[in-house]
């Protein structure tokens, strides 16, 4: 039983691949300037959650899938917040999706619960110490450092595994490269020598025991650990040192505190004494079950034109774009997804440009500008659009437009300049420019 508290212990100081218990599949096309939406999913989703799911769509196709439509806001069925944003002009469509699934963004409340916990086990830390070596006179020297310096470096280690684990997705080698930032910062910080690093990494148990005795004799000023090698027989190996630990946590209050709570609960005074795992669950706030165990999400979502900006992976065939993560967990970053893609209307260009002069990023960015527009000067945008033809002098006709509100307002003294129609004037100049 001490190998589970033992694990909860190392796990704040690595992230871990989790075993999958459920998986969900998202399926969505546009339609109608919203988005047909079809959520499935397979393995232990709970009840609950899928009692959730069946309020937030219009009707079940098959007793683990549901079906609805949206515009706009994105139901929140698998837990986040999604929006699918789509702009209709006369030069063609823009869409926006993006999504984000559970996790979380507030980084600050992030790095704040990373820190508490720390501190909790530092804070065990040196109770066990303390336990072990209460009688040795430069204890305090040892106390002193974990305070102090121990407690600082843990936090920074911490933070470089918890970017590690962000920019995974991001970077292939981000968490070979954080890696060694921690080994570097370990050696820079006179923890470990590159040597005792480069068997620790390797498992080498022995020398991780050893590294270790070397620490703690150093930091209460001993030149070698064999100095006091008596009194740190409980680091000799992992036995001794899961016995001293299990030992130790049945003399805290914490313990004792569950024990009572456990007696109570269960009206026996003769319960059995918690396994030493409850005590780490109970002191770092969290279960076991939460880090070990991992929840799938598959999106795949239809696009007319292959995306501009997106971090999922384009199937040309297919015309759609797919996501396939883990879930994020409630320490980590959401898991995000986004695309950006644009349709033209190529007949409505060629009618009356000649040829498609706005696709891609630059007609969303026209198609944001020209939605941005109030009722009456999108009127007379549009009226300049349907009055233009190939046989003309584009560029002039187009080089010349100033909404009539504006056209005014330069004429009055002391007001200042504004061209509205500017940036859309840019956007088609330049597409008219480009061959």
């Amino acid at each position: 039983m001490i190998i589970r508290s033992y694990i909860m212990l190392i796990i704040l100081f690595t992230f871990i691949a989790g075993c999958q218990d459920y998986k969900y599949c998202i399926e969505m096309k546009p339609c109608d300037g919203g988005v047909e939406r079809k959520i499935i999913w397979s393995g232990n989703v709970p009840d609950q959650e899928q009692e959730r799911i069946a309020e937030l769509y219009e009707k079940q196709v098959k007793p683990n899938a549901f079906y609805g439509k949206f515009k706009g806001k994105l139901p929140s069925d698998v837990g986040g917040t999604g929006f699918y944003t789509y702009f209709l002009t006369n030069m063609g469509t823009a869409t926006v999706y993006s999504e984000h699934f559970r996790g979380q963004d507030n980084l600050l409340e992030q790095l704040e619960y990373m820190k508490v916990r720390v501190d909790r086990v530092i804070d065990f830390l040196i109770g066990w110490l303390e336990y072990e070596l209460e009688d040795e006179p430069n204890f305090e020297n040892l106390r002193t450092f974990c305070n102090n310096n121990l407690r600082e470096d843990c936090k920074n280690v911490i933070c470089y595994f918890w970017l590690a684990n962000t920019l995974a997705e991001y970077e292939d080698n981000a968490e070979e490269e954080f890696g060694m930032r921690v080994m570097h910062y370990l050696s820079e910080h006179n923890y470990l020598s590159p040597q005792e690093i480069a068997l620790a990494s390797q498992g080498c148990e022995e020398a991780i025991l050893r590294a270790v005795r070397r620490l703690i004799a150093n930091k209460m000023g001993y030149s070698e650990p064999t100095i006091i090698a008596k009194k740190l027989i409980f680091l000799t190996d992992t036995e001794h040192m899961e016995a001293s630990m299990e030992k130790y946590i049945t003399t805290t209050e914490l313990y004792k505190k569950i024990w009572e709570k456990a007696k109570l609960e269960s009206d026996d005074p003769n319960t059995e004494p918690p396994d030493v795992g409850d005590f780490f669950s109970e002191m770092l706030d969290f279960e076991l079950d939460s880090l070990l165990i991992t929840h799938g999400i598959e999106v795949k979502l239809v696009c007319k034109n292959k995306p501009f900006y997106t971090n999922g992976q384009w199937n040309e065939k297919a015309n759609q774009v797919t996501w396939c993560r883990d879930i994020a967990r409630n320490y980590e970053l959401p898991t995000f997804f986004y695309a950006s893609w644009s349709v033209p209307d190529k007949k409505f260009q060629k009618e009356h440009f000649g040829r498609v002069v706005l696709s891609d990023k630059d007609l969303a960015n026209y198609c944001a500008w020209r939605k941005g527009l109030d009722e009456e000067k999108g009127k007379e945008w549009d009226n300049l659009l349907l009055s233009l033809n190939p046989t003309q002098d584009l560029k002039r006709q187009v080089s010349s437009f100033r909404f009539s509100d504006d056209s005014q307002k330069r004429k009055e003294p002391d007001v200042e300049d504004r061209d509205l129609a500017k940036k859309g004037r840019e956007l088609i100049l330049a597409g008219l420019k480009a061959k």
